[in-house]
């Protein structure tokens, strides 16, 4: 009986006593009194203004507890508005843990917490001044470590029982780009949180951008040390909604068996809008990681759809309806090596391997090799005009900026309907200057060799590109390209040419450089130059035309050279040689007004001879090229004919060579499509 007695007065001293020391602290401290000092000690570490509205108030009952209402953090100078609030923040903790100098928090709630991320036009963010500066060595180069303290014994033993975020919010605005990320109604529940213990977390939120609003939850069991979080069993799952999405509303799920901070991902998948996405990683022995991600086969073109986005309009408008990735890869360092890399798109193959070094001013290298590949497909569907052409659009500030050196092979190329095979493509960029150092390739029973380069150190960039081709199958060649061959022959040229600008009319007017070309043992179809001639001859002389040959003209040379300055193209040697006559002669193509002006010579005699005797001792037909490049004007000089013969006139004569004029304009057809 007396140790009831006993027990029950020391039970109500205590209770004496832990009143009397509640209502001491109640009377004697003053909480608010802090707020000066919270707010000077901010303004030092952050160089930001804190501004505590509300009362800081103490809770004794069942816990020990502080709360914080109405709380704003200001935002870097630069930026408008604040970059934190919070309506109120509350910790609860254990009174007879921390008499033992243990921290045993009961709960940790806060509600109604705004951060407010921001980007300016430069490309600064508002959180930039907060990040710690890097005092050494290793930190400068990107290499942040965890400092360990005296104070993290007491943080390993901190205890949380609740962790609890209600109504709060991330805005994000990035002034570069105009994207704006609403993420509200945050939801956050975290049950018997301790460090180096298993936790459950669960969350909710609702982002909204562009006009799509994603409702997420998200769940995990979690463990949380001082370095380092793993979660395993991750599950999130999204419903987006809104009027841009053709199948409102799409769900989009998100789960891993494991993930940690430390460099470990477990078969971790993401399934929705048309896409599988599988990914793997995993921490080495010797201090690399390696991993490796799957796309399964899906249709871009319906994710776009599904998105709401606008497809460019390629040529062919059957273009990316299939695309699948594969790869693996390691990191060491600042070193990334991309490894079995394996892009598939329709009916194209893409397979090799690629690396990237360093952080700041990354560099890259890669071997890639395509089995048949048509660009044709992916052009844009645009008017095809060259003076449209603006090349201001192109990231000037990036390629300023690109290391690159790499080889892509391609098996088969199709480029404006034109074929190549065996194509090996070397390119290197760095300091401005991007070179195709060498291009080879085989086409059309001939062989390609050439170079490109562009230099983007100046406001206006500069194009270069040279080639020597040998061998080339004319007719086959001209049949891809213009649908038919009117123009058949073993083909040889040799080009080099340089221009600048920002535009395709600024390139031609900058043209310069210098060609050549020859087709030997050729032919110009559709036309014999030579039948019309002898036919109009023999009606002259009241004969009747000849037998009907081929409708071709046979030649065993094509051939001319080139000088092209400031746009202009001059050609001074050009040479067809046929069986019974030849042109010979030369004069100029302006490429920015689009015309030329040619003056030709007709010697009626060839390889073969000359035409039938008695046509007047007439040796040679004057001819003019001249007018609109895609439409000239082909006429005989018939006052120089007359002269040479030394009549002063006759319309009989004129009417011979209306079949010269005629067949010419014909040959040229087919010469135009060599330069079009």
């Amino acid at each position: 009986m007396n140790i009831w007695r006993w027990m029950w007065r020391g039970l109500m001293i205590a209770a004496v006593i832990c009143g009397s020391v509640v209502f001491a602290l109640q009377v004697l401290v003053d909480p608010n009194a802090i707020k000066a000092q919270i707010i000077t000690s901010v303004r030092e570490n952050s160089g930001r203004e804190l501004i505590v509205s509300g009362d800081v108030h103490l809770e004794f009952f069942p816990y020990l507890g502080v709360a914080v209402e109405a709380l704003e953090l200001g935002n870097t100078p630069g930026f408008e508005g604040p970059y934190v609030t919070l309506q109120k923040a509350q910790l609860k903790v254990r009174l007879l843990p921390l008499l033992l100098s243990r921290l045993d928090v009961v709960a940790v709630n806060v509600k109604g917490l705004v951060l407010h991320l921001t980007r300016d036009a430069h490309g600064q963010g508002n959180w930039v001044d907060l990040a710690p500066n890097p005092a050494s060595g290793e930190a400068e180069k990107g290499v942040l470590k965890l400092s360990k303290d005296r104070r993290v014994p007491l943080l390993a033993s901190l205890i949380v029982d609740g962790l609890h975020v209600s109504n709060a919010s991330v805005i994000w605005r990035d002034e570069q780009s105009g994207e704006k990320v609403d993420v509200g109604g945050i939801e956050l529940n975290v049950s018997d949180f301790a460090f180096g213990e298993a936790f459950d977390v669960d969350t909710h939120a609702v982002a909204v951008t562009r006009g799509v609003t994603a409702d997420v939850n998200f769940a995990t069991k979690a463990v949380l040390e001082l370095d380092r979080l793993a979660v395993e069993d991750l599950v999130m799952t999204g419903q987006l909604f809104g009027g841009s999405l053709a199948k409102s509303p799409e769900t989009i799920s998100v789960t891993a068996d494991y993930f940690s901070t430390d460099g470990r991902l477990d078969n971790a998948r993401m399934d929705g809008l048309g896409l599988s996405v599988r990914a793997g990683l995993r921490n080495d022995v010797n201090g690399t990681t390696s991993g490796s991600l799957e796309i399964a086969a899906f249709s871009p073109r319906d994710v776009f759809v599904r998105l709401g986005l606008t497809m460019p309009a390629f040529i062919d408008a059957t273009t990316m309806e299939r695309l699948a990735l594969t790869c693996e890869w390691t990191g060491s360092g600042e070193r990334l090596d991309i490894s079995k890399f394996n892009l598939n798109v329709d009916n194209s193959s893409l397979q090799g391997e690629a690396s990237a070094e360093g952080l700041s001013d990354p560099s890259f290298t890669f071997n890639l090799r395509a089995d048949t590949l048509n660009l044709d497909r992916y052009l844009p569907r645009t008017g095809g005009n060259s003076s449209e052409i603006d090349v201001s659009t192109l990231p000037f500030h990036a390629l300023r900026e690109l290391d690159l050196n790499g080889t892509l092979t391609v098996d088969s190329l199709i480029l404006y309907k034109a074929s190549l095979s065996d194509v090996r493509a070397t390119s290197l960029a760095r300091n401005g200057m991007l070179r195709l150092e060498r291009i080879e390739a085989k086409t059309y029973g001939g062989r390609l060799d050439a170079s490109a380069s562009m230099d983007v150190h100046a406001e206006l960039p500069k194009f270069t590109w040279s080639h020597s081709l040998f061998g080339l199958q004319l007719g086959p060649f001209l049949r891809d390209l213009h649908g038919q061959d009117s123009i058949s022959g073993t083909a040889e040229s040799v080009v080099m040419v340089q221009a600048q600008g920002l535009s395709g009319l600024a390139l031609k007017q900058s043209l310069n450089g210098n060609l050549n070309f020859k087709v030997v043992d050729g032919a110009v179809h559709g036309i014999n130059i030579a039948e019309k001639m002898r036919d109009e001859i023999r009606k002259l002389k009241g004969q009747t035309p000849g037998p009907d040959e081929p409708d071709r003209t046979d030649f065993s040379v094509l051939s001319g050279s080139g000088i092209i300055d400031a746009g202009v193209e001059t050609t001074r040697d050009l040479l067809l040689l046929a069986p019974r006559f030849k042109v010979t002669g030369g004069g100029k193509t302006d490429l920015v007004r689009e015309d030329l002006d040619f003056n030709l010579l007709i010697t009626l005699e060839g390889t073969q001879g000359k035409f039938e005797d008695g046509i007047f001792a007439l040796t040679q037909v004057p001819v003019r090229v001249s007018g609109p490049l895609r439409q000239p004007v082909v006429s005989a000089d018939t006052v120089a004919i007359l002269k040479g013969l030394g009549l002063s006139g006759g319309q009989t004569v004129k009417d011979i060579f209306e079949g010269v004029g005629s067949g010419l304009n014909k040959g040229v057809e087919g010469l135009k499509r060599l330069f079009e």
